[in-house]
């Protein structure tokens, strides 16, 4: 990010000075061989060998160089190999523990713990739609046209509810909104982000798998600030595919997918011995369902 400390330039810096002090690292050993080396051939009795030639030289100095070598490189490609392999599983494209600041300090530790209002009252769409959906100030000003917690700011509104009132040209002395006023809405800044290769829909799993919020957003209700609990990598979802059962009554699902779907699936059941039906078992598994 430019204007910190950690920005692109500051790594090139790095890297660079990293560079030139092993270049320099590398000269003074090759100075140090070559001075050892002058000593050793002027007073030869009076040099008397090192560690490397005392423990390590004289131990190896019947070893074939070549197959030494290719031991050593291929332990380096296991060792490098295997700590490349683990990076990119879990660092690269991973967000887990992702938490950046909002341009509104928004507490869902207040809202959605202590006050107990429920998930879909803000993100009106996540039983409806794909996407659940970023509240309108609308739906803040439901509350905050009145609720301006002045008892806490010396009878003034709280300053990240002006934040608000200023964006939607609100005034909170009379209570009234200005028609002139420059309407802005609020960037806020996205936590969960899948990539583009894969498709998910929020209603799917709240409206008919009736997957709670906290399944995948973790202990949202405890979140003074936001941040991504889950890896939302494919190996999670596709474990919680295979643990997580379905909803098999024709009463509960029919109005999603029909009866005769469900009947269909206890017939296979009876015909099993099963009682118990996974996402998995029910072709939560196929490539098509997540990958389009």
């Amino acid at each position: 990010m430019s204007g910190t400390f950690y920005n692109n330039s500051t790594f090139v810096a790095i890297v660079i000075l990293v560079l030139v002090l092993l270049l320099i690292a590398g000269l003074l050993v090759g100075v140090m061989r070559m001075v050892r080396g002058m000593i050793q051939e002027k007073y030869p009795e009076e040099v008397k060998p090192g560690w490397y030639e005392r423990v390590v030289k004289s131990k190896t100095k019947d070893w074939n160089p070549t197959i030494v070598t290719l031991v050593v490189i291929a332990i380096m490609v296991l060792v490098l190999g295997g700590w490349g392999y683990n990076y990119g599983m879990t660092e690269v494209g991973v967000q887990q523990d992702y938490s950046p600041d909002q341009p509104i300090a928004y507490s869902h530790e207040l809202h959605a713990g202590k006050m107990g209002i429920d998930c879909q009252y803000c993100h009106t769409t996540a039983s409806l739609s794909r996407h659940a959906s970023i509240p309108s100030l609308n739906t803040c000003m439901n509350c905050h046209k009145g609720a301006q917690l002045r008892d806490k700011y010396n009878g003034q509104p709280s300053p990240e509810l002006m934040k608000i009132y200023k964006a939607v040209g609100f005034d909170p002395e009379t209570s009234t909104y200005d028609p002139n006023a420059k309407k802005t809405p609020i960037k806020w800044v996205r936590i969960h982000n899948l990539p583009d290769l894969a498709y998910f829909n929020h209603s799917q799993h709240v409206a008919v798998g009736k997957v709670e919020c906290q399944v995948c957003h973790g202990p949202i209700q405890e979140m003074e600030k936001v941040y991504q609990f889950s890896t939302l990598q494919m190996g999670w979802c596709i474990n919680c595919h295979r643990q997580r059962g379905i909803d098999v009554n024709e009463d509960d699902n029919g109005k999603y997918i029909g009866n005769k779907y469900y009947e269909q699936v206890h017939e296979e059941m009876k015909k099993k011995g099963e009682h118990y039906v996974t996402v998995a078992q029910n072709g939560g598994l196929e490539c098509a369902k997540c990958h389009y």
